[in-house]
């Protein structure tokens, strides 16, 4: 697993945030503080992952949203996603909501799915939940008394949203530095100052404003690949097969995470080849599991 100086940066980072926001201490006496988390990083650096793991580590419930997911509100036939949201908030102390793929939200805001999609975002960006809608249409345990003011307690206290997106335009050259994550060059995350992010307007002000400044993941350093390319077993896989795997061969930018996955079952295979007798009738499926049994994977 993907676990690099900006992973652990940005785990710190969320991990204060969190804990803030679930201590009641969100204010200040003349300011809201704005402990919403955005995490931004390429495809396959491990958003998702540092979320889930966040959650885990806060002892809340993980709750994870794409845009593909969305059961916008209204929808006669499934129970939307706002109402799936207070489903959770209910049940558990705890919820990070992980809105993911946020980069894809904003997009074709012309379609009528899409504009209710959008709608009910930006309600729960700001936490205006239909309460009373949603008291009506749930049917809750006999004797058992769930009013507006404790559904909205539930959720101003119980409810930390997590949000990530991909937005390539954020790590274009700036200044005439190299590009972070996408492209050949690298970078820090700190080289990209949020002053940047919201003059390139990669990210939507509207979307920004209900977020604390971004946190940041990039792919592996070469030093750091070459650990994870230790770690996971993958270089002692490779000379079992004859082959030298060294950082450089590997280009994050073709899937992050998913390169190293890849990898590791191009290595399993000719391993498993390798070990099978020849001959046209081919192993025996005992034989076959007991090759299985011996992979390292």
């Amino acid at each position: 697993m993907i676990d690099t100086k900006s992973h652990r940066a940005a785990r710190e980072t969320l991990l204060a945030m969190g804990n803030l926001f679930f201590s009641g201490k969100q204010t200040l006496p003349m300011i809201r503080l704005r402990l919403n988390g955005l995490i931004v990083g390429p495809t396959g650096a491990g958003k998702s992952f540092l979320a889930e793991s966040v959650a885990r580590q806060l002892r809340a419930k993980y709750f994870r949203v794409t845009r593909g997911d969305w059961i916008p509100t209204g929808c006669k036939d499934k129970r939307s996603t706002v109402f799936q949201i207070l489903d959770q908030v209910l049940s558990y102390d705890r919820v990070v909501l992980h809105l993911d793929e946020l980069d894809k939200f904003t997009q074709l805001q012309d379609r009528e799915w899409s504009a209710s999609i959008g709608a009910d975002l930006w309600n729960i960006l700001d936490k205006k939940f239909q309460i009373a809608e949603y008291l009506h249409e749930t049917t809750f345990k006999e004797g058992e008394k769930i009013t507006e003011q404790y559904v909205a307690r539930r959720i101003r206290l119980g409810l930390w949203i997590l949000g990530s997106g991909t937005w390539q335009e954020v790590f274009a050259n700036s200044r005439g530095r190299p590009s972070i994550g996408f492209g050949c060059g690298r970078a820090e995350a700190s080289d990209v100052g949020f002053a940047e992010i919201v003059r390139s307007q990669g990210i939507s002000p509207e979307l920004l404003l209900r977020f604390s400044e971004p946190v940041f993941l990039l792919y592996p350093t070469p030093e750091e690949t070459s650990q994870l390319l230790e770690s996971t077993g993958i270089t002692a896989l490779a000379s079992q097969v004859g082959a030298t795997i060294s950082p450089e061969q590997l280009d994050w930018n073709l899937g992050g995470m998913r390169v190293l996955e890849n990898l590791a079952t191009r290595l399993v295979i000719e391993l498993y080849k390798s070990k099978q007798p020849t001959g046209p009738a081919g192993p025996s499926s005992n034989d076959a599991d007991a090759n299985v049994e011996q992979s390292p994977y």
